[in-house]
């Protein structure tokens, strides 16, 4: 394609040739006429008749060069618009990736963000993520944005569709478990409910041993900061926080799986290219996360049965303006398997679900 695009340079460059050749010869002939002093009288009817010839060649030579002098400038003004459409789409579209990142990644973080399908009119920014599982950075799912000239980009559907297999939801792409929440005041009997069912995996994960973990766990009610920080066990690690359902008892709510919260803070380690999760907060980070959630609101159409998991969100964060008046539906813990051994008899636990489990390595330390 961009060897195509040279045509029109090609061109260009082909016309202002042509026509210096075409110039040169002009001033050879008009020369030539002036030193020819004589012509024979026979020869007249032969000189007009090539005379008239050669003003048509001129004319529609001309007329071509024209045509496509001017279908030249026209490809070449037209890329030139089409590729600054393209930069403009490509920077909304990373300011929309970063958003998603930012609030709509249950322990998800990205290594990075490249064009991995350039094309002229459309293509893709790539991201390759991990899950953080107690200091230990698991692979997780690629996330795609395409993007074109006419629409900023939109997270591939697979990544919004995971798979349901066992009362558990598993990733399309590489068929790993997700950490799962739950609303409390669902119907779960309905029969208009389509999702998976509380679970209470934590004692279960417990019995694996020489692992760490992930595992989400819905509160029986929203918290503040600060009763969570009072509430987690010290040996589990608080990696995200949901902000939860406006709308509790929608069916298609629970039976989604868009969560909206954000990434614990992180202090750089070693070199300064690594970052390890605290498991805290602060305000800065939730005005952040509420610009994110603001983003996503409206670029983000997807709605389920009229439920629209971003613009419920939004009215989440609007009854809470500060990270003092917020509530919390939920957190994603990680941590090594015997410490989530009796996390399930907490009052204050009404569901815990597993997400991914990586065996511990001797030269590896966990953060718990």
């Amino acid at each position: 394609m961009r060897t195509l695009l040279i045509f029109p340079y090609l061109v260009l460059a082909l016309t202002l040739f042509f026509g210096l050749i075409r110039l040169f010869i002009f001033v050879i002939n008009k020369t030539r006429h002036k030193l020819q002093t004589t012509k024979s009288i026979s020869n007249l009817n032969k000189d007009f008749h090539n005379f008239a010839l050669k003003t048509k060649i001129k004319r529609w030579g001309l007329t071509t060069w024209i045509a496509l002098t001017v279908f030249s400038a026209f490809i070449v003004i037209g890329w030139r618009v089409n590729s600054a459409i393209m930069e403009k789409n490509f920077f909304k579209t990373f300011e929309y990736s970063t958003a998603i990142f930012t609030a709509s990644a249950p322990n998800v973080a990205y290594s990075n963000q490249i064009i991995d399908d350039y094309g002229v009119f459309s293509s893709n920014l790539h991201s390759d993520t991990y899950k953080d599982i107690d200091g230990y950075h698991v692979p997780w799912e690629s996330y795609n944005f395409s993007f074109n000239v006419s629409n900023v980009g939109g997270l591939n559907l697979n990544t919004l569709s995971p798979s349901v297999n066992s009362n558990a939801y598993f990733t399309q792409t590489t068929n790993q478990k997700i950490a799962s929440f739950f609303s409390t005041k669902t119907n779960y009997k309905s029969k208009e409910y389509y999702g998976i069912f509380p679970t209470r995996d934590a004692g279960k994960i417990s019995q694996l041993a020489n692992h760490v973990a992930e595992v989400a766990v819905t509160f029986d009610k929203p918290y503040s900061y600060k009763e969570i920080q009072k509430m987690i066990p010290e040996d589990l690690l608080i990696n995200w926080y949901w902000i939860g359902y406006n709308n509790t008892k929608s069916l298609a709510a629970a039976s989604q799986t868009n969560w909206f919260g954000l990434m614990s803070n992180s202090n750089h380690t070693g070199n300064g290219n690594n970052s390890q999760l605290t498991g805290k907060l602060d305000n800065a980070t939730y005005q952040d996360f509420k610009k994110s959630l603001t983003a996503i609101a409206k670029t983000n159409q997807i709605t389920i049965n009229d439920f629209s998991p971003s613009k419920d969100a939004l009215k989440q964060v609007k009854k809470y303006p500060t990270l003092k008046s917020a509530k919390f539906s939920g957190v994603i813990l990680t941590g090594q398997t015997k410490n989530f051994a009796n996390l399930d008899k907490n009052p204050w636990v009404y569901a815990s679900n597993v997400g991914l489990t990586v065996e511990l390595r001797p030269d590896i330390q966990p953060l718990k």
